[in-house]
């Protein structure tokens, strides 16, 4: 059966609270049955917008049980403006990482990226409970970029890649990691990505060439 991805569109006002409550719902509600939580953080400029709002929320700094773990990062230090890393802790953790929560940054900044991969996959969960994802204006997700040889990628779940846009080093989930989460939110606000969210139904199956079409599966956010 061909994945639809189910679309919530709020005003661009509004969607980053709204998501945020989405999130916190379903992070609870997972911890309550599990005792513990993973989510995979994303980054770019929505990404903050989200953080922003989740962090304002009184109870997040209640959180016990939740493990972050990130769906990429720049090859860069973990305080540099385009870390991954770094805008969590800006954004979501500007009050500190709530108290019984844990965040695993990929060392992006390692000299050996092959064996930052490595050390990555093996700590990473074999099923991420909540993946947040951001599209890009070319319809990258993580980053899996279009053509990028790294979409091929069956086994390993944590990879290096070279991409088209400066910082270009960095290091990636894959599309298993994607594909077995047990759920997926992927933010496609604005114009132009609202276009790349319009073309998802074209060619499902070509995920090479607009890469967020393997999470069509998950549950997207776009701006009415």
């Amino acid at each position: 059966m061909k994945a639809v991805p189910v679309i919530y569109r709020y005003p661009a006002r509004s969607w980053a609270h709204e998501l945020a409550k989405i999130v916190s719902f379903q992070v609870k509600e997972c911890v309550a049955k599990k005792g513990y939580c993973n989510v995979a953080l994303t980054g770019g400029r929505s990404a903050a917008q989200l953080y922003v709002a989740w962090a304002s929320d009184p109870e997040f700094q209640l959180l016990t049980g939740v493990v972050f773990y990130f769906g990429d990062e720049r090859c860069v230090p973990h305080d540099h403006p385009e870390s991954n890393y770094g805008l969590a802790m800006r954004t979501l953790f500007v009050a500190g990482v709530p108290q019984g929560c844990t965040v695993h940054r990929m060392e992006a900044d390692s000299d050996d990226l092959e064996t930052a991969a490595f050390r990555y996959d093996v700590g990473l969960p074999r099923r991420i409970d909540l993946l947040l994802l951001s599209v890009g204006e070319d319809g990258h997700i993580a980053s899996l970029f279009p053509h990028s040889a790294a979409l091929h990628e069956t086994r390993r779940r944590v990879v290096p890649v070279i991409g088209p846009k400066p910082p270009s080093a960095r290091l990636t989930v894959t599309r298993p990691v994607i594909e077995t989460a047990s759920q997926v939110f992927v933010i496609a606000c604005g114009e132009k990505k609202r276009a790349i969210l319009d073309r998802l139904g074209d060619k499902p199956a070509d995920y090479c060439s607009i890469p967020a079409r393997i999470a069509m599966r998950g549950t997207w956010i776009a701006e009415a």
